[in-house]
């Protein structure tokens, strides 16, 4: 990835004029939709189109802002103040939630009441908290950001991997606020770094992190069973040929997490429902229309966990087992 002197004239530049002309033409778009929609008797054209233009009209108006708060923090000078990192932070809020409600609105997919859990209890509470959620299909980080930021009001600290800085708004607002956007070829590095957001987090913070690594998809399950057996990893090997859902868990991160803040709670999530799209031409195929999205966490307190590294890595692998159970469950993926 390009430094982001190098970087963001680019980036800017180019999200800029294609949102300028994606929002111009976009009339124009939504009839050629409408009308691919009609001729074919499926939908995904018309919905496909309304979704790019709401992004792209999020992506402006969010690159808009972000110059506007740079302005107005003195050309950056008081970019880490309370003050504007709470703008930043509202900025994140109305980004998020604005794409999230448009997704389950044109995907008419149904979110039901909550139960109120000692997971839902403590993200409503005071105190740092560490969140491990599995990873899986169409956007369910969008989907899990926002649940945190509206319905709890918490501030998430979000592990990401570096390549999503290439879009303009990701790479301002995550650096500007304290995520985790990684390169992951510097192993060593990425642990520190996750080790000093999770170390940071306030009284309204959350660290999430997906310690899977990427979307669940059966090749990438086998792929990783499979690296397990080969480097020597039997007993971690053995556990995840037995879970059927989810990917092996990569423990480097969430160990960094939890050196970072032993005193932190973790929450562990899941969530089923949506199916297994994990890439836009797989969305394109099987669109997630009139399904209902079930999400589910657990507490786990800090006084219950092992302290022990090894034990650490057992005690998140049975989590795991946990989560698969529950997706099992549910008798659908994602």
């Amino acid at each position: 990835m390009p430094p982001a002197a190098v970087r963001r004239p680019i980036t800017v530049t180019v999200w800029l004029v294609m949102s300028v002309v994606c929002l111009a033409l976009s009339p124009l778009w939504l009839a050629l939709a409408a009308l691919v929609s009609a001729v074919t008797g499926r939908p995904q054209a018309l919905i496909f189109a309304r979704l790019v233009v709401t992004y792209f009209a999020l992506e402006f108006s969010t690159l808009i802002a972000c110059a506007t708060l740079w302005l107005a923090s003195g050309g950056g000078l008081l970019m880490g103040t309370q003050r504007v990192q709470r703008l930043h932070y509202r900025l994140l809020r109305w980004f998020v939630h604005g794409f999230a409600r448009r997704c389950f609105a044109l995907f008419d997919i149904r979110v039901p009441a909550e139960e109120s859990t000692e997971a839902s209890r403590a993200l409503e509470s005071d105190g740092p908290l560490l969140f491990f959620s599995r990873h899986a299909g169409p956007g369910d980080a969008i989907l899990l950001i926002d649940r945190l930021l509206t319905r709890f009001d918490r501030l998430p600290s979000v592990v990401f991997k570096q390549s999503v800085a290439l879009d303009p708004c990701v790479d301002l607002i995550g650096h500007r606020l304290p995520h985790a956007m990684l390169d992951t070829s510097e192993k060593e590095e990425c642990e520190a770094r996750i080790e000093e957001v999770a170390a940071g987090l306030g009284r309204r913070g959350v660290l999430v992190l997906f310690p899977e690594g990427g979307n669940f998809t059966p090749e990438r399950r086998r792929r990783a069973i499979r690296k397990l057996w080969r480097t020597g990893r039997q007993r971690e090997a053995a556990k995840a040929e037995r879970m059927s859902h989810v990917l092996p868990p990569r423990p480097a991160g969430a160990l960094a997490a939890l050196r970072g803040n032993p005193e932190a709670d973790v929450i562990f999530g899941a969530h089923s429902g949506l199916g297994l799209a994990a890439f836009p031409s797989e969305i394109w195929h099987e669109p997630p229309l009139g399904k209902t999205f079930h999400t589910r966490m657990w507490l786990s307190p800090a006084a219950e966990r092992p302290l022990d590294p090894d034990a650490q890595v057992a005690w998140i692998y049975d989590w795991w087992k946990r989560l698969d159970k529950w997706i099992e469950d549910q008798g659908t993926e994602l």
